[in-house]
Order: structure tokens, then C-alpha cells, then sequence
């Protein structure tokens, strides 16, 4: 089957749960490993080590603590690489199924990248500017308005949120047949 768009054709979806399971923990590993990347590059751009993105993670399990010179990196950087990966694998699944909800696995390739920057967006606001806020506030400290652009908006919409429509609009999930209106 071609990925190609022809004018005159409509690609047909099939929704099986496991296809979408696997691709969106595919899609999900993949932008958390290109998030990941760029938020320790930025990190380290920006003035602080390639270690701060995993103490920040796992300051929601651990606490403030977490930032102190004390605390351990043999737990800080497995802790935080755990919960970003087990994250980015759920919010991939829920990207795939959402999409797949609403019959959009076979949108116009470029649409899909944009249904993901636009997820990536409400990923940041959702987890970042509410969710932190309301139940670690003291967490939500450590975020200022240099490290929201580049390690928030940037991060989620562009080397999140863009990498998993990307995905979808390679992959195509669900894409079975096109089909020739007459």
C-alpha cells in the first residue's frame, strides 16, 4: 500500500487494539528518547548539567532533596529516566488511541504532525502548568520562564509532540486500503 496522497482517494482505517497499543508505545519510546536528548542539551545550554532533566523528574517522587549536591545520581538518573520513559510510553498510547478515536490515523500526512505538536502543548499545560503546580508546588519552583521555553513549550510541542506525529504519519496504524470514490 503507497502512503502517497491522490487526489480521488480516501485511505480506509481499521482500529485493532493491539496494532495501536504497539505503535503507540513505539511512537511513545522514540519521542521520549528525542525529549530526553533535547532537554539535556538545553539543560546544559542553559547553564546546568546533563544530570538536572533526571533530578527534576525524580523531585516528583523524591522531593526538593533531589536537587541537593547529597542526594545520589545512582538513583536520581535511573529514577527519572524510569519515570519519563514509563510516561512518554502512556502519553504515546494515548496519543495513538486518541487520534484512532476519532478516525484520523488516515489524515493528510501533514496533519498529523500538527495533531501532535498541538498534544505535546496540552501535555506541557496539563502536567506542567497544572498538574505540578497543584500537587508539587514546591517542585514547580525550579521551572522559570527561561527553562518553560526551551525544556516546556519547545521541548513537548517540537521534540515531543511533533516526533509522535511524525511517527503516525510514517507508520500509519491502521491504514488497511485506499478506497477510489467514484
Amino acid at each position: 500500500m503507497s502512503t502517497v496522497e491522490t487526489p480521488g482517494v480516501t485511505l480506509v482505517e481499521v482500529h485493532r487494539p493491539s496494532e495501536l497499543l504497539r505503535h503507540g508505545l513505539l511512537a511513545g519510546l522514540i519521542a521520549a528518547i528525542t525529549l530526553a536528548l533535547e532537554e539535556i542539551v538545553a539543560t546544559v545550554l542553559l547553564g546546568g548539567t546533563m544530570t538536572d532533566p533526571f533530578r527534576l523528574i525524580a523531585s516528583a517522587l523524591f522531593g526538593p532533596e533531589t536537587f541537593s549536591q547529597g542526594f545520589p545520581l545512582s538513583v536520581a538518573v535511573p529514577v527519572g529516566a524510569a519515570i519519563h520513559l514509563g510516561l512518554s510510553l502512556l502519553f504515546g498510547v494515548i496519543f495513538v488511541f486518541v487520534v484512532a478515536f476519532f478516525y484520523q490515523l488516515s489524515a493528510r500526512a501533514p496533519l498529523l504532525p500538527l495533531y501532535g505538536v498541538l498534544y505535546g502543548l496540552a501535555l506541557w499545560e496539563l502536567n506542567i502548568l497544572t498538574v505540578l503546580h497543584l500537587v508539587l508546588p514546591g517542585i514547580a519552583q525550579q521551572f522559570g520562564l527561561t527553562n518553560q521555553i526551551w525544556n516546556g513549550i519547545v521541548a513537548y510541542a517540537i521534540f515531543y509532540g511533533l516526533v509522535l506525529g511524525a511517527y503516525l504519519a510514517v507508520a500509519r496504524p491502521g491504514v488497511v486500503d485506499d478506497w477510489k470514490g467514484g
